[in-house]
């Protein structure tokens, strides 16, 4: 019997630490539907602008990828290489330009889709 009511002691203990877990968790702040809404609308919008940039970008890297076939062999003045090799030289400097705000605008896009795919991690952990 003393070890009966050790055993249903100990059981009680249990359940009592395990009841008094499972409140503390459930009594933590949680973001209320309206929240997760009001984020999920801004996001939304923000990956809206963002594709519509990063098709902005493809279409240009497309131009720029087009332009840099058009000076293997087919953009020549004649013989006068001198000429060619100044108009390469610029066409070169631009590209240079712009491949530098395009790796920029990856940069941020990439810190901005990490940021996105963890908050739709979160939101399909409340809402599944």
């Amino acid at each position: 019997m003393l070890k009966m009511k050790k055993v249903l002691g100990i059981l009680l203990a249990v359940c009592f630490v395990l009841s008094v877990t499972v409140a503390s968790v459930s009594a933590a702040p949680q973001k209320n539907e309206q929240q997760w809404g009001n984020e999920k609308y801004k996001f939304d919008n923000e990956k809206r602008k963002y594709d519509g940039e990063k098709r902005n970008w493809d279409n240009q890297k497309r131009n720029w990828d087009n332009g840099r076939k058009n000076w293997n062999g087919k953009n020549r003045n004649g013989d006068d290489y001198r000429i060619r090799g100044q108009n390469y030289n610029t066409w070169n400097q631009n590209y240079n330009r712009w491949f530098q705000l395009y790796t920029q605008w990856c940069l941020k896009y990439k810190l901005w889709n990490n940021q996105y795919g963890n908050w739709c991690g979160s939101y399909n952990k409340y809402h599944h």
